[in-house]
């Protein structure tokens, strides 16, 4: 009876898996130039987040896009994340040099947060998304530049087949 109890407790915890829609608890963050040489050492891309403290959509980013199970799965899998606070004074290696996060923001060409930029394996700008996208939208993004579809189909033809319209 007991090693059947043992059995039950060990499929409950097995079965009680996370599932779609639900969380995680935190993501791994990198910074700039830490994330730049890992991504170079591992091939994957490079998605850089940049926020600000005060900005309520970079919250409702972290809260609700980056701890969604499949969203961070596939971002585990195929890009290694990247954080950079535009207003912080926080020293990173851009291209040889020194300077702020809050520098290397605005040559990234950010003025809205927040705003996502997509580097290749080398650091290569790629694309960006500035504004706040839920879940459900934003993992075909990053499907779409993280699978390498944008190099081959636009994002509109890409959107067709992932959801074929109904006529």
């Amino acid at each position: 009876m007991k090693k059947l109890l043992y059995i039950f407790i060990f499929i409950l915890f097995v079965t009680s898996g996370l599932t779609a829609g639900d969380k995680i608890k935190e993501m791994k963050w990198r910074k700039y130039d830490v994330g730049l040489t890992e991504a170079k050492k591992l091939k994957k891309k490079i998605l850089v987040d940049v926020y600000t403290n005060w900005c309520k959509w970079c919250k409702k980013l972290d809260a609700e896009v980056y701890t969604d199970v499949k969203v961070a799965k596939y971002l585990d899998q195929q890009y290694i994340p990247v954080k950079i606070n535009a207003e912080s004074d926080e020293q990173v290696v851009f291209e040889g040099k020194k300077i702020t996060e809050a520098e290397l923001a605005a040559r990234l060409g950010v003025s809205g947060y927040p705003t996502i930029i997509f580097l290749d394996t080398e650091g290569k700008y790629i694309n960006k998304l500035a504004s706040f996208v839920p879940a459900d939208r934003f993992l075909p993004i990053v499907q779409y530049i993280g699978d390498d579809h944008y190099k081959n189909i636009s994002w509109e033809e890409f959107q067709k087949k992932i959801v074929p319209t109904t006529k």
